[in-house]
């Protein structure tokens, strides 16, 4: 970079005057690098008049990588004020400028900016992928909003927006921790409706999210529900562990009269175990 930055000052002593790519990739690099100190200083050069009558001012790469580098450092704030001056130049942002944004107020648990800003994104007529959606679900997930959480989830079914090969793990994975998150948190009816829309998708349900669906269901009372649960997982060719079929076993066994299904299950899953 420091060669790169070099060649770039001189540049007009050999009769050569950079033009906006060339701030634009300097910019980039430098964010990418950390130093925004410096990015800084190329962004604002491009701004000067003297810059102007040349033909260079900051484009649309340039200012969405600088807001890149705002937004890792944790100064989404900057960003913002970024973005403000963007629009009053009359230019519009394009997907990878919102994505950058929502990625950094969602990291700093700005999540009202977040919305506003994927409403912006909305209105310009640009529709929202997997990615930004779940930048706010996640977002929504680190602050225990998981009801919000689920919410933006059936939003981004009713959307139409799908796993595709570069997404599917994405979507696997916000899945999971709604599910999760909504299970612990008490909101038993809305995790069941996910869990069941995961299996109906074809998403895969990771061993935690098991544990935590059943155990819920167990506290619950709802044994049977738990036992057909177990009994998904192991006709997927899962088996479960140990701490899975034992909150069902001790259910059946803190019930009445349930000595002989108890031990059934037991000796199902046991021999499940075995035969591995």
């Amino acid at each position: 970079m420091d060669a790169a930055l070099q060649i770039f000052r001189e540049m007009p002593d050999h009769g050569c005057t950079p033009d906006p790519y060339t701030y634009g990739t300097l910019i980039n690099g430098l964010c990418k690098l950390g130093k925004i100190g410096e990015a800084k200083e190329l962004f604002h050069e491009m701004g000067t008049k003297d810059m102007n009558c040349k033909g260079i001012s900051p484009n649309v790469f340039t200012y969405s990588s600088l807001m890149d580098g705002f937004c890792k450092g944790g100064r989404s704030s900057e960003a913002m004020e970024l973005l403000d001056l963007m629009v009053s130049k009359r230019l519009l942002p394009n997907i990878v400028t919102y994505s950058t944004l929502l990625h950094g107020l969602c990291e700093e648990g700005k999540l009202r900016e977040a919305l506003e800003i994927l409403d912006m994104m909305k209105l310009q007529g640009l529709k929202p992928d997997a990615g930004p959606y779940g930048k706010i679900i996640t977002g929504f997930c680190n602050v225990s909003k998981f009801q919000e959480a689920a919410n933006f989830l059936d939003e981004m079914v009713f959307g139409g927006i799908s796993p595709n090969r570069l997404t599917w793990s994405l979507h696997v994975r916000i899945h999971n921790a709604v599910v999760q998150g909504l299970c612990n948190s008490g909101n038993l009816t809305r995790a069941f409706q996910l869990y069941l829309s995961m299996r109906t998708r074809g998403f895969s349900i990771d061993a935690e999210t098991f544990d935590t669906v059943v155990k819920c269901i167990c506290k619950k009372g709802d044994l049977h529900k738990a036992y057909r649960i177990v009994d998904e997982v192991v006709l997927d060719g899962c088996i479960p562990d140990y701490g899975i079929w034992n909150a069902v076993v001790e259910g059946f066994w803190d019930c009445t009269k349930v000595r002989e299904p108890a031990e059934l299950l037991q000796a199902e899953l046991m021999s499940e175990l075995t035969d591995e």
